[in-house]
């Protein structure tokens, strides 16, 4: 099927109704109760730069009868189900979306902080760990080099200091230099930062 096509153009009201179901139903499944988070998380920005909340209700609510193949297929990869059967769902040939597992996660940091402080170490490693958490859900989506923004959706200097002093380090100081960050922003103790940091900073 070439790109550009429409495979689900021609669907009855029934079929994409059933589809924007299962549809919604698997976006819970993946753990996304409200659109704006799955749309900020799975989904790229809008040419303005807004989160495609839109493209969601769209399909979602069945308001429209006509995808290109490659949006469609960007959100079968967005709610993790097999692209062919988004068509077969809104052509009534299944009942059901077939969900495509996750990939494997990368394997993770070792944790070990780039610093020695006792108490510095555990008022940062609750940041670590969110971010190595969020780090794994990346890889699980399959992806396993994340830039800032994809890590910290909502915390523009941490995602401009992952990308630029961070990308410097390897994955474990990067992870724990950013949260050591974090820990110093809210105001818990623990001592300067003595992450690896380049000369500039």
């Amino acid at each position: 099927m070439a790109s550009g096509t429409r495979p689900i153009e021609g669907a009855s009201p029934e079929g994409r109704r059933l589809l924007g179901a299962l549809l919604g139903q698997r976006r819970k499944e993946l753990g996304y109760t409200h659109r704006p988070a799955f749309a900020r998380e799975r989904l790229p920005l809008t040419p303005n730069g807004n989160l495609n909340t839109r493209l969601l209700a769209d399909i979602e609510e069945a308001y429209r009868d006509t995808f290109p193949e490659d949006t469609l297929r960007q959100l079968a990869q967005a709610y993790l189900v097999a692209y062919d059967s988004l068509a077969a769902v809104a052509h009534l040939r299944a009942r059901a979306l077939a969900p495509v597992p996750r990939q494997a996660p990368a394997a993770s940091v070792t944790q070990l902080p780039p610093m020695t402080d006792a108490a510095r170490i555990a008022s940062a490693r609750p940041y670590a760990d969110a971010i190595q958490r969020r780090l794994r859900e990346l890889a699980g989506q399959g992806d396993t080099d994340p830039t800032g923004t994809r890590v910290f959706p909502a915390a523009p200097d941490d995602a401009k200091a992952w990308d630029g002093i961070g990308a410097r380090m390897d994955i474990d100081d990067r992870v724990w230099f950013i949260a050591d960050l974090q820990r110093r922003a809210d105001g818990r103790d623990g001592g300067a930062i003595s992450a690896p940091v380049p000369d500039e900073v």
